[in-house]
């Protein structure tokens, strides 16, 4: 059996359900966004259940983007999940380099499966919950050309934003932790706090804070907010995370875009960080925060 290491996992996207992407797309793009990719049903793989509606966009960053996916989506397992949680976060997404191989490592490590492994025309892939119930899509570009496209590392707008990662919320933070580094090849990169009330930074293998800023946060419910979202939906996708050379601008900006604030930017009692909270355009959390320095 491959190791994590051979695997080598990097990190990709956060899938967002939405079903009303065209008019979701506009407080992003106004919010210094732009759009890398759409693929639909007409020209990208269609089963017997249904179609795809992707749009990837990404911000300032070169790797991490979002991918809002609408209904009536491919798969009666997405159909499913949509009927119990509504427009939410639904998955991060890792690129590996042999998915029929991390298949069978990632369930030997305590995953569940969600959707078998599959040859699609373009990529090779699967779906399976992480041990405290979180979906982990993992997909392998096989074809020649085919790639989600990327954007240059460059903060965008006066503000200097730039999307960096996603946060998860655990209900055990450690065992967490040991499970996404010693089975999915990811590296702590920063730790703030102590014991449960901890935030941990990782990242995969090509990280880098100045050519490939991605970041993939763990911690438990610590705000209000994150703590209902708990007791409604478990452990979860809380938030993507942004960052911002000019964090004030970038709260301004996002107000004006059509974004919806939660807590205005303040010092975050745990990493210290200048750290807003707003919503995007269904409901779900965004975190923006000052510069994040791995120290």
């Amino acid at each position: 059996m491959k190791t994590a290491k051979e695997l080598d996992y990097t990190l990709h996207h956060l899938c967002i359900y939405d079903d009303k992407p065209r008019e979701s797309i506009w407080p992003y793009l106004r919010w210094h966004h732009g759009i890398t990719n759409f693929f639909s049903g007409a020209v990208f793989h269609v089963t017997g259940e249904g179609h795809s509606d992707y749009t990837f966009m990404g911000c300032g960053g070169r790797s991490f983007q979002i991918q809002i996916e609408a209904p009536p989506f491919q798969f009666e397992y997405e159909r499913s999940w949509y009927a119990t949680h509504g427009n939410a976060y639904n998955h991060i997404c890792w690129v590996t380099s042999d998915a029929r191989a991390s298949h069978d490592q990632l369930l030997a490590n305590g995953a569940e499966l969600v959707m078998p492994f599959e040859e699609f025309p373009t990529y090779d892939g699967f779906v399976v919950k992480d041990p405290e119930g979180r979906w982990v899509e993992i997909m392998e570009y096989t074809h020649d050309t085919f790639r989600v496209q990327e954007f240059t590392h460059a903060p965008s707008g006066e503000c200097g934003l730039e999307m960096i990662g996603a946060h998860e919320l655990c209900r055990d933070l450690g065992a967490m932790v040991d499970w996404y580094t010693r089975v999915m090849g990811m590296q702590v990169i920063r730790s703030y706090g102590d014991g449960d009330d901890r935030v941990v930074f990782l990242s995969d293998r090509l990280y880098d804070p100045e050519r490939r800023n991605t970041v993939f946060v763990l911690s438990q419910a610590r705000t209000a907010a994150e703590k209902d979202g708990v007791a409604q939906h478990g452990p979860h996708i809380a938030s993507i995370l942004y960052q911002a050379q000019d964090v004030k601008r970038a709260w301004d900006d996002a107000l004006w875009a059509g974004m919806q604030a939660i807590a205005e930017p303040a010092k975050d009692p745990v990493t210290g960080a200048l750290t807003g909270y707003l919503r995007e355009p269904v409901g779900n959390m965004i975190t923006l925060r000052e510069r994040f320095q791995p120290g």
